[in-house]
């Protein structure tokens, strides 16, 4: 994972996750078996700005405060003789609203497969275009990017 943009446009949150390579290569292993796990992001947001709502995980977490998740992954699917499909993997998306307790929901799931216009493949990244009824987010939200152990936090800018 390299970087994420953000930013509003025409009522929805448009998302930009940037990898290290071209994601299509990172579906596939070599003989064009799909590969699940290889490619994953996650994103917090903090839509309210209030570190006493939503996720409660201690005050030198960066993720405190955060109500919303949007996560992207790869999900491998073998292939199917019956339904005379190759084996694939997909481009996978979700919004999860988060309680205080850890508790997650999930309010929005999609791929690049059945739904393109809001999941899709350009090289490198991967972009999301989210409804903001399914996310409500807005100038000043705080997103913060979690790679393994490490987060990164910024703001959602006009």
């Amino acid at each position: 994972m390299r970087e994420v943009h953000a930013v509003i446009d025409k009522g929805s949150l448009v998302l930009r996750f940037t990898f290290d390579r071209p994601v299509k290569d990172a579906l596939y292993l070599q003989d064009g078996a799909p590969v699940s796990g290889r490619l994953r992001a996650a994103l917090d947001i903090d839509a309210d700005g209030d570190k006493s709502t939503g996720f409660a995980s201690g005050p030198a977490d960066l993720r405190t405060g955060a109500d919303h998740r949007i996560e992207v992954g790869v999900v491998a699917l073998g292939r199917d003789d019956d339904e005379k499909l190759p084996a694939r993997a997909l481009v996978t998306a979700a919004v999860l609203g988060l309680a205080a307790d850890g508790r997650r929901r999930t309010l929005w799931r999609g791929d690049d497969s059945e739904n393109p216009q809001q999941v899709s493949i350009h090289g490198e990244w991967v972009e999301l275009r989210l409804p903001l009824e399914k996310v409500p987010a807005r100038v000043g939200s705080r997103l913060i990017l979690t790679e393994g152990e490490r987060a990164y936090d910024g703001r959602l800018k006009p």
